[in-house]
C-alpha cells in the first residue's frame, strides 16, 4: 500500500502559516503597501502536486525584526550624520556592493547618486527623499569591514513623530528594501527620510536606491 505521508505532506503545504508577527511589531505603525512582484497568492492543490517544491520555496519570508525598529525610534532623536554622495569606498566594500547590487536590483537602473557614511554603533545616517505616485523602489545597503549588522528604514519626516514605513528585513552586513524582481511600491506621493544605521560593529555603508526600467501596466 501506498503511504499516505506525501498527500498530508501537500495538505499541510495548503494550511495557512501559524501564528502573526503583526502583534510583535508594535512601533511599526504603517501597513506595508503592496509591493510589485512576484504574487504572495498559494498555489493550487495540483500545482503543488505537480511542481517539484525546493526549500527556499517553502522557508517563509523574511519579516522586519521588531528590535531594530524598536532601538532605531528609541535612537531617532540623537545626532544623525548625512549620507554624503561620491564617497569613496575600499575596493573590498565597492565590490561586496557592487555584488550585491546585481543580485538585487536586476531590470532596475539608479535612482541618484550612491551615498555613503561611516557610522559607529548604534549611530544613524540618513537622506531626505520624496517620491511620486506609484512609484516602486529598491534600496540597497552594503556595509564594509567591521560592520555586523546593518539597518535600513523607510520614514515619514518631522514635525510629527517619526512613522517607519518600510524597513529591511535582512540580517548581517547587507540590507534592502524591495530587491530581487521586486519593489517597494507608494500608493500616494511620500516625502520622508532613507536612514541606514548600524546595530553591530563599526565602518563604511554604502546605500542607493534604484527603479525599475519600465513599470508594470
Amino acid at each position: 500500500m501506498r503511504s499516505a505521508f506525501p498527500a498530508l505532506a501537500c495538505l499541510a503545504l495548503l494550511l495557512p502559516a501559524c501564528g502573526s508577527h503583526a502583534e510583535t511589531q508594535p512601533l511599526v505603525v504603517d501597513p506595508l503597501p503592496p509591493r510589485r512582484g512576484r504574487s504572495s497568492a498559494p498555489a493550487s492543490a495540483s500545482a503543488a502536486a505537480s511542481a517539484p517544491t525546493s526549500a527556499a520555496a517553502l522557508a517563509p519570508a523574511p519579516v522586519p525584526d521588531p528590535e531594530a525598529a524598536r532601538l532605531f525610534l528609541e535612537r531617532y532623536a540623537a545626532p544623525a550624520l548625512p549620507l554624503l554622495p561620491d564617497v569613496r569606498p575600499s575596493r573590498v566594500l565597492g565590490l561586496a556592493f557592487d555584488g550585491s547590487v546585481r543580485g538585487e536590483t536586476a531590470g532596475m537602473s539608479a535612482e541618484g547618486a550612491r551615498f555613503g557614511a561611516t557610522l559607529a554603533e548604534g549611530e544613524r545616517a540618513w537622506v531626505p527623499v520624496s517620491y511620486p505616485v506609484g512609484a516602486c523602489v529598491t534600496v540597497v545597503a552594503q556595509g564594509g569591514i567591521g560592520v555586523v549588522e546593518v539597518d535600513l528604514f523607510l520614514t515619514t519626516s518631522g514635525p510629527a513623530p517619526v512613522r517607519i514605513v518600510a524597513q529591511d528585513a535582512r540580517t548581517g552586513p547587507t540590507a534592502v528594501i524591495g530587491g530581487k524582481d521586486d519593489c517597494f511600491l507608494l500608493l500616494e506621493p511620500f516625502i520622508g527620510n532613507l536612514s541606514v544605521s548600524v546595530r553591530k560593529g563599526s565602518g563604511m555603508v554604502l546605500v542607493q536606491q534604484f527603479r525599475p526600467v519600465t513599470r508594470d501596466r
